[in-house]
């Protein structure tokens, strides 16, 4: 159900335009709509507006193959906030026509969010100069290294001045009560919270490296602390007899306590990290096999397609192309 189907007479309710593109995701779409409608139905009243936009107007399909009817084109109505939900591949999405009015609504003053990839093409609109935008962790490392740090942080979702922005998934829902709470109230968001059966995050920070077993820390205090080590040094990877001295264990015993909790030695564990890391790099980025070969790791394009191809079964060039 889209704004529509709401009476359009109060001069108070908040327009919301959201903005998609081929390959849209559901989850997120869903996640920003849901609690604009349960804020209406607890409002008792439509506070809320919302209109679903595509460049040209054309109904693009989500992830899932599922073509989706829009509301209309991209164009200048008024509105209080534009959400931006860009494809898993988001250069698809992008045209000077999108990032001129992403420019143009950026002026008008109004509260401009992108969800996931959708950082991708606010940092080339060049509305991230003054604000970093949350994203995925499987993209923020190649992000980063075309646009520079200062474009994306590393936080699930923010909130703050005209600019949000989500990393993506579930807690794209973290991002609709922050707006929320923002227009209406944060005991309005809430209620909104409490009738989806969702409990809000209580920090905005990522805190934490996704991909890598989160129970570590639990196992081994020892353990954890290499697995940090390892985790900040995918570029120029440690010896493993360095970690070893850095967190004061002698090297058999971490060899030991690897074994028995993650059922590798850490050379397999730092290897599957650092392979695990070219391959978010390689589909989600536009980055040269050698530059991703040198920032996981490996020396030349040649030792990073060996090992890739005898994990992955696939070359680094064919895995892209997937």
């Amino acid at each position: 159900m889209t704004g529509k189907n709401f009476f359009f007479t109060r001069n108070d309710m908040r327009t919301i335009a959201v903005v998609i593109g081929e390959g849209f995701p559901l989850l997120s779409l869903s996640l920003v709509i849901e609690p604009l409608r349960l804020a209406n139905r607890e409002s008792m009243k439509p506070i809320f507006n919302w209109r679903i936009l595509s460049p040209y107007g054309e109904s693009p399909r989500s992830s899932s193959g599922r073509e989706f009817k829009v509301d209309g084109p991209l164009g200048d109505a008024p509105a209080d906030a534009i959400i931006l939900l860009a494809a898993y591949y988001p250069d698809r999405m992008l045209s000077d026509h999108l990032l001129g009015w992403l420019r143009r609504r950026a002026r008008s003053g109004c509260l401009m969010g992108c969800v996931d990839t959708g950082a991708l093409l606010f940092a080339k609109a060049g509305l991230l100069d003054r604000r970093p935008a949350a994203a995925h962790h499987e993209v923020i490392v190649g992000f980063k290294e075309a646009y520079g740090e200062a474009c994306f942080a590393d936080k699930l979702f923010d909130l703050d001045g005209d600019r949000c922005s989500s990393a993506g998934g579930v807690v794209t829902i973290d991002m609709t009560l922050a707006l929320i709470s923002r227009f209406e109230g944060v005991h309005l968001a809430r209620r909104v919270a409490e009738i989806l059966n969702y409990r809000p995050l209580e920090t905005p920070r990522a805190g934490g490296a996704f991909g890598i077993d989160w129970s570590i820390a639990r196992l081994d205090r020892h353990l954890a602390r290499a697995v940090d080590l390892m985790l900040h040094n995918i570029e120029t990877p440690v010896p493993l007899k360095e970690i070893a001295r850095r967190i004061g264990v002698p090297e058999w015993k971490l060899r030991r306590l690897f074994i028995k909790h993650v059922s590798k030695t850490p050379q397999d564990y730092y290897l599957e990290m650092r392979l695990d890391q070219a391959r978010n790099l390689l589909r989600n980025s536009q980055l040269r096999v050698g530059k991703i070969a040198l920032m996981c790791g490996f020396g030349a394009p040649a030792s990073l397609s060996r090992t890739y191809r005898a994990r992955y079964g696939v070359s680094p060039a064919s895995d892209r192309k997937l």
